[in-house]
C-alpha cells in the first residue's frame, strides 16, 4: 500500500537537524515533495534548492539554533554521533546539544517536536552511542515542555547513499556474509525512504507523547541468512553465513579504542558497538510499533536490497 500523506497546504515551515547525512538527504527530499518549507542546520555552505533554507551553525552555538527554530511549527531532530572517540563525546554532543536544542525550539515557540532516536536506546548499558540515545529521550521524557514531541526508535537503517551497509556487503565479493554474534541473532530494518516518509507524517504532530519503534513491516525482524536469501539472484547463490562471535569482534574494537585514542580519529567499531552489535535481539516490540494511517513502507527486505545495490553499482560504489 503506497504513502498517501497529504500534501503540506498551510505554507508550515520544518525546521531540521541532520539534513546533510544519509537519512537527512532522503526526508530533505521528502519534506520539500510534500511542500514544505525547511530551515536546515548546516556545517559548512551548501547549494540552494527550492523550499529549503540553509542556516549555518551547529548544536552547540545557540544563536545558530535560535535562528535556525524561529518562525517553525515542528521541528525533527535527527543530527548526532554515530561514532566517537569516548563515551563523553557521545554525550557531550547528543545529549548536552539535544538541551540546547529543545530549550531554544521552546523559546522560539515550535509546537511539536519529533526526535530520532535508536533502537540502541533500549540497551543504554550496552553502548556509549546506546547510552547517549536514551539520556536523550530522557531529556524529553523527564521535563515538562511548552511542545508536544514524539520519540522514534529506527532499526538497521539502509538504502542509497549510506556507506556504512556498504562496508558489509562489499564481502558478498568474496562469497560470504559476516554475522556479528551469531547466524540466528535477529534485527529489524528499515529503508531510509521508508523512514524519511514517515517522519513526514509526523509531521501532523500526531502519535504526541510517545515512544514509536519502526520497521519495514515483518514482525519478527530478520537474521543475516534472511539477508543473504533476498540478496540479488547472482550474490544469493554464492554466499556462505559467516558467525564472527563477540570474542574477535570485541578485540578488534578493543583496538580500534587504543588507535582512536592515539590518532585522535574515532572508528566505527569500538568494543562498545562490538557489544552492541552482538546482541541477540534488536527487533521491533509489538507494543511500540509505529503506526499512521497515512503511511505504511513501501519497500521490503528484497526490493530495498535490490534498490540499494542498484545505487552502489551505478556510482561504482561495489
Amino acid at each position: 500500500m503506497p504513502t498517501t500523506t497529504k500534501k503540506n497546504e498551510n505554507g508550515e515551515v520544518i525546521a531540521l537537524t541532520g539534513a546533510t547525512g544519509f537519512v537527512g538527504g532522503h526526508l530533505l527530499h521528502a519534506l520539500t515533495k510534500e511542500g514544505f518549507q525547511v530551515k536546515a542546520l548546516t556545517r559548512r555552505p551548501q547549494q540552494d534548492v527550492e523550499g529549503l533554507t540553509w542556516v549555518e551553525g551547529s548544536l552547540d552555538d545557540e544563536a545558530s539554533l535560535t535562528a535556525l527554530t524561529e518562525n517553525c511549527t515542528c521541528l525533527i531532530h535527527l543530527a548526532g554521533l554515530t561514532k566517537a572517540i569516548n563515551r563523553d563525546a557521545f554525550f557531550d554532543v547528543n545529549v548536552a546539544g539535544s538541551k540546547t536544542l529543545f530549550k531554544t525550539a521552546q523559546a522560539s515557540g515550535v509546537d511539536h517536536v519529533i526526535h530520532v532516536s535508536s533502537l540502541a536506546a533500549r540497551e543504554p548499558r550496552l553502548s556509549h552511542y546506546g547510552a547517549s540515545k536514551a539520556g536523550t529521550e530522557m531529556l524529553l521524557t523527564a521535563r515538562k515542555w511548552d511542545f508536544s514531541w514524539t520519540i522514534i526508535r529506527p532499526p538497521a537503517i539502509y538504502g542509497p547513499g549510506d556507506k556504512e551497509i556498504l562496508k558489509l556487503f562489499k564481502a558478498t565479493r568474496f562469497g560470504m556474509l559476516p554475522a556479528p554474534g551469531g547466524r540466528t541473532n535477529r534485527f529489524s530494518m528499515i529503508h531510509a525512504a521508508d523512514l524519511a516518509s514517515a517522519l513526514v507524517a509526523l509531521c501532523d504532530k500526531s502519535n504526541k507523547q510517545a515512544i514509536v519503534e519502526i520497521d519495514d513491516g515483518k514482525t519478527g525482524g530478520y537474521d543475516i541468512r534472511d539477508v543473504a536469501r533476498s540478496l540479488p539472484g547472482a550474490e544469493r547463490s554464492k554466499i556462505r553465513v559467516i558467525p564472527v562471535p563477540f570474542v574477535a569482534l570485541g578485540a578488534i574494537g578493543a583496538l580500534n579504542d587504543l588507535l582512536a585514542r592515539g590518532l585522535g580519529r574515532p572508528f566505527m567499531l569500538t568494543l562498545s558497538t562490538a557489544r552492541y552489535l552482538c546482541h541477540p535481539d534488536w527487533t521491533v516490540k509489538e507494543p511500540r510499533r509505529f503506526q499512521h494511517a497515512k503511511w505504511s513502507p513501501q519497500f521490503d527486505l528484497k526490493s530495498g536490497l535490490e534498490d540499494t545495490l542498484g545505487w552502489y553499482r551505478k556510482n561504482d560504489l561495489l
